[in-house]
């Protein structure tokens, strides 16, 4: 994220509000959403709990299929001693994040099975959430041609996977030895990373004094991304940003 913004929390719940409502309300699609199993899946129960309890989220199934994600937002629940004020503010008054009535969580692979078949509108959160393995594939795989549903996209995906060649636009992708074509809608969300962006990360080498930094490394992200980042940090007075490739030697 060295080239943008995360949105501010207050735009994600109306997008995301505004997608569940184009696709489940307006087309009466499904909304598939490819999320990690840890963190990134109670996020978005979280935060449909809010929009539900607000009277916002329209009465639709929502459904979180990962047998991971259904136990660690099980364990997350049950240690209420870690989360911080607001969280535990709001369970005060709802009385659970992480629980609504048109909640269900699937960890039987029939369950599972039989979300293919549902014909009525609803929301699919499962792993992985980069695509590449779990049941979302099958999520993907039966969806992805459907001109009614949408395949959300909620954080950062390696170049390869089939999360990064939906994001990107691919008019065909290759599932499970199979050639689809995507005619669904993809919708891509920032917010929900937890890598910090230009402006995060700037304001934490803020501490240093950039003329006395003898060398700083970018070695995470994609390279087009990482040579945006380098041309920030020399503007804020860093003068030596080095890029390394593998194989590249550096004395300290």
């Amino acid at each position: 994220y060295g080239d943008r913004l995360h949105e501010p929390d207050i735009d994600a719940h109306s997008h995301l509000l505004e997608i569940v409502y184009k696709t489940c309300v307006q087309k009466r699609g499904k909304l598939i959403i490819p999320a990690f199993a840890v963190d990134r899946t109670q996020e978005l129960i979280f935060i449909l709990d809010q929009l539900e309890s607000h009277g916002k989220l329209p009465r639709i199934p929502v459904y979180v299929d990962s047998p991971l994600a259904v136990e660690a937002t099980r364990i997350m629940s049950r240690h209420r001693e870690d989360f911080n004020a607001d969280i535990l503010n709001y369970i005060e008054k709802d009385g659970d994040a992480f629980g609504f009535q048109n909640l269900s969580y699937i960890t039987e692979v029939e369950q599972s099975k039989a979300l293919n078949f549902k014909a009525e509108p609803c929301i699919i959160i499962s792993a992985s959430g980069m695509a590449e393995a779990g049941r979302i594939k099958h999520h993907i795989a039966n969806n992805v041609e459907d001109r009614k549903n949408t395949i959300l996209i909620v954080g950062y995906c390696s170049p390869n996977s089939l999360g990064a060649q939906l994001k990107g636009g691919h008019s065909t992708v290759r599932i499970f030895g199979e050639e689809k074509l995507v005619r669904a809608d993809v919708e891509v969300m920032d917010s929900f990373s937890a890598h910090a962006d230009y402006v995060e990360m700037l304001d934490y080498l803020s501490c240093q004094d950039a003329s006395k930094v003898k060398n700083l490394f970018l070695v995470h992200g994609e390279i087009q991304t990482q040579e945006v980042f380098k041309e920030k940090l020399m503007a804020k007075g860093f003068r030596h940003v080095s890029i390394p490739a593998q194989g590249d030697a550096y004395e300290l």
